[in-house]
């Protein structure tokens, strides 16, 4: 006879794989986002709404089970909040509302991704996560009523940004000994070279506000201790080399932190895929992992196989 565990279970992996259902309803409308979005005939829109409001109920069934969903939840939610204020009304829209839409959609991703994941989701790191993507859904949904409000003559289309001529030379010439400073082992002191490296990247953009929201995440997640370097040097040096074309083109409105910086500012770690772990080089940091990842009877059959094939 069935356990409630067993039940529990059953309802939970229901919930996942919708949860995935509805994730590829999303990319699949991001990757259409402005024909959809200017197309008289709501259909598509209204479905990356629903995907969004059934993500959003079907964690709020579960959360009392599992907090980690209350994440979940609470991220849909604002995601849905973006679609609601647009779902009936035909808009053109910029390249700031796709990288804003783009992002939003990884930040529940990266959630979902997690849950199933072998490490799976804990309350307080959920928290974390949503604490950090928080204003890039108030910005996305402020951005799209702006663009509604203009469409109807209230309000003027935002101004570009000034261009900064060279910038892409200039922070090349920090990424370079950012660089080497992130192939050495992680230390007190090479976080402390790196912060002071990153503050003459203040002075590229100074005055523009995306630009130095950017590079205080990055310094935020310098100073994180749980952020490697290697996170570090894969996340920040594209960060950087983007941000940094654009700062010279003059299109510094569309610079945000991606949903991986802010993950690394927050404490979070990049989400390997669903069920898979990182083996480190160390042996002594593979029995880490190995005992914070498995149970006694999962490690004791690992152990088994181990022998088996040393012996073969």
């Amino acid at each position: 006879m069935p356990t409630d565990q067993d039940q529990y279970r059953k309802i939970f992996g229901i919930f996942m794989e919708e949860a995935q259902e509805h994730l590829n309803t999303l990319e699949t409308g991001l990757k259409n986002l402005p024909a959809i979005m200017a197309d008289s005939d709501r259909e598509e829109i209204t479905a990356m709404y629903r995907a969004a409001h059934s993500l959003k109920g079907g964690a709020a069934m579960l959360m009392k089970d599992v907090p980690s969903l209350s994440s979940i939840n609470k991220v849909s939610k604002r995601l849905e909040d973006c679609f609601k204020s647009v779902k009936d009304t035909p808009i053109k829209i910029d390249s700031t509302t796709q990288t804003l839409s783009n992002k939003g959609y990884e930040v529940i991703k990266n959630l979902i991704d997690r849950c199933q994941s072998a490490s799976g989701l804990s309350p307080q790191m959920g928290e974390k996560i949503v604490v950090a993507s928080l204003p890039l859904y108030e910005k996305l949904e402020n951005h799209l009523q702006a663009l509604m409000s203009g469409k109807a003559g209230a309000k003027p289309p935002e101004k570009p940004a000034a261009a900064v001529p060279g910038a892409s030379a200039q922070v090349m010439k920090v990424l370079k000994p950012m660089l080497q400073l992130l192939k050495q082992p992680a230390s007190a002191a090479s976080r402390q070279q790196l912060l002071k490296l990153s503050l003459y990247l203040t002075t590229i953009g100074s005055g523009i506000e995306p630009w130095q929201n950017l590079v205080k995440t990055i310094q935020v997640a310098i100073k994180n201790p749980q952020s490697s370097y290697k996170d570090l040097a894969n996340t920040v040096v594209k960060e950087l080399q983007q941000a940094g074309k654009l700062l010279e083109a003059g299109k510094a409105n569309i610079i945000t932190p991606s949903a991986a910086l802010q993950q690394l500012a927050s404490g979070a770690q990049p989400a390997a895929a669903a069920g898979e772990i990182t083996i480190p080089a160390d042996p002594k940091e593979v029995v880490k992992v190995l005992l914070k990842t498995f149970n006694k009877k999962q490690l004791q059959a690992i152990a088994q196989l181990l022998i088996k094939h040393i012996k073969s």
